[in-house]
């Protein structure tokens, strides 16, 4: 008897662990049952630990096929404030190759550019009750940018502040994981354009990432 109580008493355990797991894990599911979702506290208005607030993740970005070639990637960690309010940090490292045309119609190496920076971001769901899982998005990147003349051999380094500015809308997967699309516009891009236009190709900056 004693034997069948401890067993009891390890399954309601169990149980209520599941339980409490999936009221925490997966918020959106009181989306669909017409309540807010909870993402910094359980149903029974405790917080949750920082550990159950971050989301790890990342993106890709810079995308261009032909000439210019140019990929671009960027891990993220980010902070879930409030329910409605995500802060968070990231790398940005991109790669671009341009390539140019002799007067023989030969292709060579042109220049090659290498991107280093980093980023606040801050996303804000503001409609929540007309579109739930859209954000305005700002954020600002820092970047550094090695230039390389192919043809001369010569590097030349640069330094480029973008603030960012637009709107992410964001497929949660899980409680603390989804598949956002992002479109910024680049406020800065004319202060360094030729630069800027390297990098980025045009003031408008579209971003998938994943966190």
């Amino acid at each position: 008897m004693h034997s069948l109580r401890k067993l009891l008493l390890l399954i309601a355990l169990c149980s209520s662990t599941v339980a409490f797991g999936q009221l925490t894990a997966d918020p959106e599911d009181r989306r669909e049952q017409g309540k807010d979702p909870l993402r910094t506290q359980t149903p029974e208005g405790r917080p949750l630990p920082f550990s159950q607030r971050l989301r790890f993740g990342g993106g890709i970005n810079n995308i261009r096929f032909g000439n210019p070639f140019s990929f671009g990637v960027s891990p993220v960690i980010a902070y879930q404030t409030t329910e409605r309010l995500l802060l968070g940090v990231g790398a940005t490292y991109a790669y671009t190759r341009y390539k140019g045309i002799t007067n023989t119609g030969t292709t060579v190496p042109l220049q090659t550019y290498n991107q280093f920076g980093g980023r606040l971001f801050a996303m804000y769901e503001f409609i929540p009750s007309i579109l739930p899982n859209l954000y305005l998005h700002g954020e600002v990147e820092n970047s550094t940018i090695s230039v390389r003349d192919e043809q001369r051999g010569a590097t030349s380094s640069y330094g480029l502040t973008a603030p960012l500015l637009g709107l992410t809308y964001s497929q949660p997967i899980t409680g603390r994981f989804g598949i956002n699309l992002t479109a910024l516009y680049n406020l800065n891009y004319n202060q360094n354009q030729a630069v800027a236009q390297a990098i980025y190709g045009s003031p408008l900056v579209i971003r998938l990432s994943f966190f």
